[in-house]
């Protein structure tokens, strides 16, 4: 799926919502936008935020990306930003605000972009669930960035393996990789930490001992102890996914 980390300015959302006064009994705020369906058939878009998270200060109503004004297509003039959390939240084209003291039935909330009510959000492959909720914070992850699978490599001493990681929010503690199928792991160097919602880059400086066919993974742990997964875990929208990652490399 799509993603990228940018520095967002904007003004709290809880700021917005505490100067028009929200009353006793607010349960859900919706978010709609500018941006119409291609299809008639196709229904509006929009989200909600249950109360609590909405009035907890990290929400932003962002209306510059990097400095600059958020360009057409990332949600220009004003954009809903709520770190943490999938981007199925982040509003573009922000125009209406709406608190609410009952539950949000939506579509883009009640029956697209949820997951399986139970504990791993997950289920046995091709099973339909019978219970779901909305999908909510990002799972951890890390990713190689400066090598691509099946890459041949002129047989060296040394190599440098570059990636990201990032979670939702409770920081990344650290990066192992391992190239024995996960036996055995070895901790990454961890770049500058930019902030608790940011990408976070890390380094590893890998010896090859021979020429031929290597894999390598890649597995990162947040603050909250979260770790990635060696094995997949199947839900019918295939969301979430943070599987250890694998890369193919040969030493020529």
């Amino acid at each position: 799926g799509s993603m990228g980390n940018a520095k967002w300015t904007g003004i709290s959302l809880s700021a917005v919502l505490k100067s028009v006064g929200v009353k006793t009994g607010a349960k859900f705020v919706t978010f709609n936008g500018l941006d119409k369906p291609v299809l008639p058939t196709t229904p509006d878009f929009v989200k909600a935020l249950n109360i609590d998270l909405a009035m907890s200060g990290e929400p932003i109503l962002a209306w510059a990306m990097n400095d600059a004004d958020i360009p057409l297509l990332n949600g220009y003039p004003l954009k809903l930003i709520v770190p943490g959390y999938f981007g199925t939240y982040w509003v573009k084209h922000l125009s209406e605000i709406e608190v609410l003291d009952h539950d949000f039935d939506g579509f883009f909330m009640s029956t697209a972009y949820r997951l399986p009510d139970t504990d791993c959000e997950c289920l046995p492959p091709g099973t339909p669930a019978s219970e779901t909720h909305p999908i909510g914070k990002l799972k951890v992850r890390s990713f190689f960035t400066n090598l691509e699978n099946d890459s041949k490599i002129k047989m060296k001493s040394e190599l440098e393996i570059r990636g990201i990681a990032f979670d939702s929010g409770s920081g990344i503690a650290k990066v192992e990789l391992s190239n024995d199928s996960g036996k055995t792991w070895q901790l990454a160097q961890l770049g500058d930490d930019p902030g608790k919602y940011s990408f976070r880059a890390w380094t590893f400086k890998f010896h090859p001992r021979k020429k031929g066919a290597t894999e390598l993974l890649v597995r990162a742990t947040a603050q909250n102890g979260e770790s990635q997964p060696l094995a997949a875990s199947w839900n019918p929208g295939g969301y979430q996914r943070n599987v250890v990652e694998s890369l193919r490399l040969e030493f020529v």
